[in-house]
């Protein structure tokens, strides 16, 4: 009888650490983030002062589907500083397109001329992981 008892507690014991285990695993597979694919387009590497510069940020998950997220743009000095804050945009569709001014307080200065700057999009959504891309301009005269 006790030959029996101990056999059935061993049983018991591989069938709950087999269930532990697989629970593990599934729920390691369900927090795990997701990844999201950022591509940052500018019209070229070389906007000009007093002139419109465009640039499109397309977020999309790994299955190339557009996801819903927030875009925080950001102008970096040599990729490294932040010298401007470009703007912070809440995209549906997974897409922000957006065009740099020509003249005003908006516009590229005079000062960015010659600079090697970086436009930098860093790109949030639920259940994904955080990921950047970025653009290197150098604005000419």
């Amino acid at each position: 009888m006790l030959r029996r008892t101990i056999g059935t507690v061993r049983r018991v014991l591989v069938l709950v650490s087999v269930l532990l285990v697989a629970a593990a695993g599934a729920s390691s597979a369900v927090s795990a983030p997701g990844k999201l694919h950022v591509v940052l387009k500018g019209q070229s590497h070389h906007p000009v002062v007093g002139k419109t510069w465009s640039y499109s940020v397309t977020v999309t998950n790994a299955a190339g589907k557009p996801v819903a997220s927030k875009i925080h743009l950001q102008m970096l000095l040599a990729g490294m500083s932040v010298v401007g804050e470009v703007g912070v945009h809440v995209v549906k569709n997974g897409v922000w397109k957006e065009t740099i001014v020509a003249h005003g307080p908006d516009a590229f200065p005079l000062t960015a001329v010659g600079q090697p700057l970086v436009l930098q999009a860093t790109v949030t959504a639920k259940g994904y992981a955080t990921a950047k891309a970025r653009w290197p301009i150098v604005v000419k005269k």
